[in-house]
């Protein structure tokens, strides 16, 4: 019994030390999941082949750390294809519990794009991911978002559908 108590002592020690790391969030194995919130998006291609992808963003920092918001990643899919991927580097604060907006501009180039008849909005998927740093310690919170918009020009949609 004597030897059951001490596994039990040296096990909760265990868990209150290594609910010690930055950014950890005791008893929310899933906490990074519904971190990050997509309030707005936008996706515009022109003629020329130049675009953008207009995200915008409610960022929550579910740790009782301080975080500093290091990188946003995206791919962008248009009618089941994807058509874009990156990464912009950011640098903003975010309190301990807090949360705050970030609206991100992804710049977007394609070689040739082809105009889109009939008043139908397009399909678009748009996937990715927010970078907390934690002292040395990073957490990636993802999101995802889905929707239809009218285009009026698009990238070749000559790849496999995902």
């Amino acid at each position: 019994m004597r030897a059951r108590r001490e596994l039990l002592a040296v096990l909760m020690g265990a868990a209150l030390v290594g609910s010690g790391c930055l950014g950890a969030v005791p008893f929310q194995p899933r906490a990074y999941d519904d971190a990050v919130r997509v309030e707005s998006l936008s996706v515009d291609f022109h003629a020329d082949g130049s675009g953008v992808l207009d995200v915008g963003l409610e960022i929550r920092n579910p740790s009782s750390d301080a975080a500093t918001l290091t990188s946003v990643d995206f791919e962008l899919w248009v009618e089941g294809r994807r058509v874009a991927a990156g990464q912009q580097h950011v640098d903003a604060a975010l309190p301990p519990d807090g949360s705050a907006p970030l609206r991100v501009l992804f710049p977007l180039a394609a070689e040739r794009v082809t105009a889109v008849t009939g008043e139908a909005a397009v399909p678009v998927r748009v996937r990715g991911g927010v970078v907390l740093r934690f002292g040395r310690t990073e957490r990636r919170a993802p999101f995802r978002v889905q929707g239809s918009q009218k285009l009026t020009h698009v990238p070749p949609l000559d790849g496999p559908v995902d």
